[in-house]
Parts: structure tokens; C-alpha cells; sequence
């Protein structure tokens, strides 16, 4: 019986133990919502043991394009947490939002702030 709960372990440890591959190209997420204070944009990301995110802005006169990104920070055979956690990633601006359009890059969707 002891070899049947060995195996059972192995099983069940596999995703939590296994490697996240080489690191990847970033790859752009859609937002699901941003908050504004100030110059200052921030959204909320669900990333793995193994990953980063990052928010970029570029403006112009009439609108704030947001871009977020996630890439895996793993390493080829090394092992990665599994686990999924809820990030806050921000991005500061040269001006307020104010009047301008804010733009999500990645699905050319139009955002609008809470409230």
C-alpha cells in the first residue's frame, strides 16, 4: 500500500512541481477594469507562481492606451509554486486622465473608470 500512496503523491505534487519552461515573450492580457488616482492607473491580474505582469500607458491629447502584459519568469526544469494570485499592477501617467478616452491596446476596447 505504501508504493499506491507514493504514486498518489507523485500524481497529485506533478503540476505543483512542474517547470515553467523557458521564459516567454510577454503576452498582452484584456483588462477587466482599472481604478484612477491621480496620475496614477491601476488594474487588478490573476498570475501564477511563475509569472509577472506589468501595465504600460501611452498618451496622447485625447486618450490614455493601456497595455497589460504577463510573462512567465520560470526557468527550463526548475519548479514553479502552484498557485494563482490576484496582483495589483499600476502605471503612472504624465497627466490626469481628465477628459481623454482610456483604451485597452490589446482588444481596442473603450474603458471606463468605476463611478
Amino acid at each position: 500500500m505504501p508504493l499506491v500512496s507514493a504514486a498518489l503523491l507523485a500524481l497529485a505534487a506533478g503540476p505543483a512541481l512542474s517547470g515553467c519552461g523557458s521564459a516567454a515573450a510577454e503576452a498582452p492580457v484584456p483588462l477587466q477594469g482599472f481604478s484612477v488616482q491621480g496620475r496614477t492607473v491601476t488594474t487588478t491580474v490573476l498570475i501564477g507562481g511563475c509569472e509577472a505582469a506589468r501595465l504600460t500607458s501611452r498618451e496622447s491629447e485625447s486618450t490614455v492606451s493601456l497595455t497589460l502584459r504577463v510573462r512567465s519568469t520560470g526557468h527550463e526544469g526548475q519548479p514553479c509554486p502552484a498557485f494563482i494570485a490576484r496582483k495589483h499592477i499600476g502605471t503612472t501617467l504624465r497627466e490626469p486622465v481628465g477628459n481623454r478616452s482610456v483604451v485597452d491596446t490589446t482588444n481596442r476596447a473603450t474603458l471606463r473608470p468605476p463611478g
